[in-house]
């Protein structure tokens, strides 16, 4: 039933008018209406304390009630919001429609629902009385399409009505959704004005219904011209190079549609109009067979400034707060974009520190060689703060160029050529080229690839879907620089429906990196810090990892950084009060010299729990967490406080 919830705006746009005409009619009939002590009692929204349901067969009262807009009253329920414990106005009208829907999804296309309150004394509460006649249940028997078949796409026609199955309720839902996919699969393939009706034949028994779909496609309609309208600040080229249809081709809604996503895109306009344009004054044909178009937007300003302040995230750190800066040009050589802008990073709760300082400029080439993938030549200067995982200041510049390629809203990769310049700070010249020679921290010289393929409807809260990363990284070698080194990072997550309206979240997340060449290690920057918030709770930000050689194996001994971990998290998270959600958690994964020394014996493991507040920025979370005793590690537990779900 949860799926089919998406679509009950399809059925109340069908069923309000009737159910008001049914709700007023009883009402009047029952002669409460008209009684002035009901409706004072009524006006007082009083709690509900029971709910009786009767005539119900097919459904148990339970799983009416779990669908139902009122609820009864108790100690939870008194904490929830809209008030769905108490008598309101529009009650009725909407539990006789959840009622109606689920009937009517499961086949019962003649139920009827009749529902009232009454006073329950001595305390004046409230008691919701529900009738329903469920009527008898229809089925399919058979389904025809009855449409032109010598069309390319008829096939798919076919296909679509195969949703419906022999022996399945009659749904009107998926019915009405299928007329919709119909006219959507004409108006992909040059008819836009077809029609398409179904016939609902149940003279042979409600067991054997016939669904019969008609369809007439109507002529076949090509694009016209185009014509940009009212742009002051962007020149008009810049919006028809991203319209993905040309004049005297066949007709496509989704080419309309993608269209819009790629002026939207373009971050030039807050709002784009893309339509058929109205007809001369006495031009005849509603069915235009070649319409024009026309285009026309409210352009966003050329200049641009902003300023941006918040808690954040960092794979490394529990709860960071960000501060950035930027001004930036969008038209800049008709068609570019500069901009400029500096962020601050700061740990906060745990440590009060700053974390970076970023100064940053960015030239981009919305469609370098005329392709629809942007390449951005980016210059930044980091000057760098001393930490604890490394008692001295590193600074860096760098220069990159990046470009990023869309197969669709789903998938996406992104390449990208840096040439890095390392310096180190807060030690002595002697200390600082030891550290350059054990190190390797050089000039630095880089090719990533990142592919991504993101599932997720939400992305603060993703209730299903999978979000899927692969990045590789190759240092040095034939690109030259002082380091040289090959790293490898993998992560995928999935979200699904677990029970009532619980989540269930797994995370699997691997990374690898090796020195190559003349190289004989990886430099500390680039190899990993597992531990906190992020990564295994229970755990010290960045304690997870490899120990110095020589040192004593202990916890709070120097973590020199992994050259490959493994992580494997699992979360069942539930919403329980207001915007509050509660979750349970397992962490277990390690950070090794290499996956050769990957055993089962050295896994750590923690487990926990944890309350999230959903607020307009993403969720905030406190997580408890206790940490088994493994190793070097001693048992023990911590807390963690920051923004976002782990993963």
């Amino acid at each position: 039933m949860t799926a089919g919830r998406r679509h009950l705006s399809i059925f109340l746009g069908l069923a309000a008018l009737i159910l008001i005409a049914e709700a007023g009619s009883a009402t009047a009939s029952s002669g409460l209406g008209q009684d002035v002590a009901y409706n004072a009692w009524l006006a007082k929204r009083p709690f509900i304390s029971q709910i009786d349901i009767e005539g119900n067969t097919f459904f148990s009262a339970g799983t009416i009630k779990s669908h139902l807009f009122s609820r009864k009253n108790s100690f939870w329920e008194s904490f929830r919001t809209g008030s769905r414990n108490r008598v309101l106005r529009y009650s009725i009208y909407r539990d006789t429609l959840e009622i109606k829907f689920i009937y009517l999804r499961a086949g019962f296309l003649n139920v009827r629902v009749a529902e009232h309150f009454e006073p329950r004394l001595p305390d004046s509460t409230a008691r919701l009385m529900i009738g329903i006649t469920e009527g008898e249940r229809f089925l399919v028997g058979s389904v025809a399409l009855q449409a032109t078949d010598t069309l390319s796409f008829f096939s798919r026609l076919v296909q679509e009505t195969g949703r419906l199955k022999p022996g399945a309720p009659v749904d009107p839902i998926i019915i009405n959704q299928i007329v919709f996919d119909l006219k959507t699969i004409y108006a992909n393939n040059g008819y836009p004005y077809a029609v398409v009706r179904q016939l609902i034949d149940s003279t042979v028994g409600p067991a054997q219904t016939k669904i019969v779909f008609r369809a007439d496609e109507g002529a076949k309609v090509r694009f016209g011209r185009l014509e940009v309208k009212n742009l002051h600040n962007y020149a008009p080229y810049l919006v028809r190079r991203e319209i993905a249809f040309r004049e005297g081709e066949v007709y496509s809604r989704d080419k309309i549609i993608e269209s819009q996503k790629r002026l939207y895109a373009t971050g030039l306009f807050n709002a784009v109009n893309l339509g058929i344009a109205a007809a001369p004054s006495g031009a005849a044909s509603a069915m235009d067979t070649t319409p024009n178009f026309s285009f026309s937007a409210i352009e966003r300003k050329p200049h641009f400034v902003t300023v941006k302040t918040g808690a954040g995230q960092d794979s490394l750190q529990d709860l960071i707060w960000d501060f950035s800066a930027a001004w930036g040009k969008r038209n800049i050589f008709v068609s570019r974009r500069i901009e400029f802008s500096i962020n601050s990073r700061y740990i906060i709760f745990t440590q009060w520190r700053p974390l970076s300082h970023r100064f940053q400029v960015r030239f981009t080439e919305p469609r370098f060689l005329d392709f629809r993938m942007p390449l951005s030549l980016t210059a930044q200067f980091e000057p760098g703060v001393t930490s604890q995982t490394q008692p001295y200041r590193i600074q860096t510049w760098s220069l990159a160029l990046s470009t990023r390629k869309e197969w669709s809203e789903q998938l996406y990769g992104v390449i990208t050529g840096e040439y890095e310049n390392v310096n180190i700070y807060g030690v002595s010249p002697d200390a600082a080229l030891l550290i350059r020679q054990e190190q390797d921290i050089s000039i630095r010289r880089k090719l990533s690839a990142t592919l991504i393929r993101d599932t997720r409807l939400d992305k603060f809260v993703p209730q299903s879907g999978s979000y899927t990363t692969y990045f590789f990284q190759y240092v040095g070698g034939l690109l030259g620089g002082d380091d040289s080194f090959l790293k490898g990072e993998f992560s995928w997550a999935r979200y699904q429906p677990a029970i009532g309206t619980a989540i269930y979240a797994t995370r699997f997340k691997a990374g690898w990196v090796k020195e190559f060449g003349e190289s004989h290690s990886v430099p500390s920057t680039d190899r990993f810090f597992l531990g906190g918030a992020n990564s295994i709770r229970g755990f010290k930000e960045n304690t997870i990892g490899p120990r110095a050689a020589g040192t004593a194996a202990a916890a709070d001994s120097t973590n020199l950084g992994a050259n490959a971990y493994v992580i494997f998290n699992q979360e069942l998270r539930a919403p329980f009060f207001w915007k509050f959600w509660g979750t349970i958690f397992a962490d277990l994964g390690n950070g090794y010299e290499s996956f050769t020394q990957i055993g089962i014996k050295d896994i750590l493991f923690s487990y926990g729990a944890g309350v999230a507040f959903l607020s307009p920025a993403g969720p905030v979370r406190l997580d408890y967490a206790q940490r088994v005793r493994s190793g070097i590690y001693d048992a023990g537990h911590r807390l963690h406080f920051t923004i976002l779900f782990a993963f």
